[in-house]
């Protein structure tokens, strides 16, 4: 499964494909300390989720 983590940087919209959930979730928090804003985590399925939703769905849940 991918997902793709997404946002408003300075000199505009940033993009990154992740492999795991786990990876997605730590790229939104480095964008995060980078200062990127409005960022969404869209999963397979083409939904998109703010990182704390994304955790609850897919990291808090993983075995």
């Amino acid at each position: 499964m991918f997902f793709v983590v997404t946002g408003n940087g300075r000199s505009g919209t940033v993009a990154v494909t992740c492999d795991s959930a786990a990876a997605a979730l730590e790229k939104a928090h480095q964008f995060d300390t980078d200062g990127v804003t409005d960022i969404l985590i869209t999963d397979a399925d083409g939904l998109q989720h703010a990182p704390a939703e994304f955790y609850r769905l897919y990291v808090a849940q993983a075995p």
